[in-house]
C-alpha cells in the first residue's frame, strides 16, 4: 500500500512540473523584452562577430563629426531634420561602440541648452566594433523650437559616448530650444549607433575637446 502511495504522489508531482513549465513558457511568449535584451546581435566592420574582448571606444580614440548635407535632403518633415552625427574609430586598435549617446545642444560660455536630447527607439541597440578608420553614426532629429521655447543661437551639440562621461563639443551652427524642464517641448531626439557614416557627406565640423 505505501508502495502504491508513493508511485501515485510521484505521478501528481510530475504533471503538476510539466503544467507549470508550459504556463511559463506561455507567458514568456507574450512577454515585452526589454531593449538591452534585444541588442544582442554584435556587428563587425565586414558584419562579423565583435569579438568578447575588444574593449569600448574611448573618447579620445574617436573623431566625432556631423556630416553637412543640402537642405532638402537633411529635411525630414517640414519642422523636423536629421543630423548624422559619426563616430570615426582614429585609434590603432579596434572598439566597440553600444547603444544611445548623450546628446544636447551647447552655447559657448553658457553650457548646455535646455533638454538633452531624448531617446529614440526607432532602430534596435547593436554592438559595434570599429576598425581602425571604420565610422558608425547616430541619427539626431532636431525640431523647428516654438515660441514657448524660448529660442536661442546654439553653437553646435555637446554629445557623451554611450557608457562614457568626458563630453565633446562638435560646432554645428543651430537654433536650440533653451526652455528645460519636464514640461519643456522637445526639441532633439537621438537614435541608438547604427553602423557606417551618414548618408551623403559633404564636409564635416569636427568635435573638440573644449
Amino acid at each position: 500500500m505505501r508502495t502504491s502511495v508513493r508511485v501515485a504522489w510521484r505521478v501528481v508531482a510530475a504533471v503538476a512540473f510539466a503544467g507549470t513549465a508550459a504556463l511559463a513558457v506561455t507567458l514568456t511568449r507574450g512577454a515585452p523584452v526589454p531593449v538591452s535584451l534585444t541588442s544582442a546581435r554584435d556587428t563587425g566592420p565586414a558584419g562579423r562577430h565583435a569579438p568578447a574582448g575588444v574593449p569600448r571606444c574611448a573618447p579620445a580614440g574617436l573623431d566625432i563629426s556631423i556630416a553637412s548635407r543640402d537642405a532638402a535632403a537633411r529635411v525630414i518633415t517640414a519642422h523636423t531634420a536629421s543630423l548624422p552625427v559619426d563616430f570615426t574609430n582614429i585609434s590603432g586598435a579596434a572598439c566597440t561602440l553600444s547603444g544611445y549617446p548623450q546628446v544636447s545642444a551647447y552655447l559657448d560660455g553658457a553650457g548646455q541648452v535646455g533638454n538633452a536630447a531624448i531617446l529614440d527607439r526607432s532602430v534596435r541597440v547593436r554592438r559595434i566594433m570599429l576598425a581602425p578608420g571604420a565610422t558608425a553614426h547616430a541619427a539626431v532629429v532636431e525640431s523647428v523650437p516654438s515660441h514657448r521655447c524660448s529660442p536661442v543661437a546654439a553653437t553646435g551639440l555637446r554629445v557623451v559616448l554611450p557608457g562614457q562621461h568626458v563630453a565633446r563639443y562638435v560646432r554645428h551652427p543651430m537654433t536650440a530650444c533653451s526652455a528645460a524642464g519636464h514640461k519643456a517641448p522637445v526639441f532633439l531626439r537621438v537614435w541608438a549607433v547604427q553602423p557606417g557614416a551618414g548618408e551623403n557627406p559633404r564636409a564635416t565640423s569636427s568635435a573638440h575637446p573644449r
